[in-house]
């Protein structure tokens, strides 16, 4: 089963669109598209756990785990590198642990997809090392 692509309809656009015609378009904050990604990734989330729903709908939770990582796996396999960043953000958001390959963090890391994904990117990651260790508990110092 297949999520379908997310569409970008965010409300900045929406801003830039009813922007007078004499004047002059008004510029989008930082904080603003960083929202509007915000919204495209819980969008995301609840349309993968419906599709992951959907396709085990009468077993157990186990079931339901592996339907959800599957999908969320063959996005991130066949989506270009915004869309893992979003899929990478989703995956911290509903608590499945993944990885991303290692040029696909240096590429976010490196700030080439833009201030807001970088910012979405660090963010989820740190939730996601942040689960691995468990809550309340300290990283082991290197040797």
């Amino acid at each position: 089963m297949q999520v379908s692509q997310t569409k970008r309809t965010t409300s900045t656009a929406g801003r830039l669109a009813s922007a007078p015609a004499a004047g002059a378009a008004q510029a989008v904050t930082p904080m603003e598209r960083l929202m509007d990604l915000l919204q495209e990734v819980r969008q995301f989330s609840r349309q993968l756990q419906r599709c992951a729903r959907e396709s085990a709908p009468h077993t157990d939770q186990r079931s339901y785990t592996a339907a959800l990582r599957a999908l969320l796996d063959s996005r991130m396999r066949c989506g270009d590198a915004r869309m893992r960043i979003v899929c990478y953000a989703s995956a911290a958001e509903l608590g499945l642990p993944v990885e991303l390959e290692a040029e696909h963090c240096r590429q976010a890391m490196s700030g080439g997809l833009g201030f807001p994904l970088r910012v979405l990117f660090w963010t989820a990651h740190r939730r996601v090392q942040g689960a691995r260790r468990g809550p309340g508990a300290w990283s082991q110092p290197q040797r």
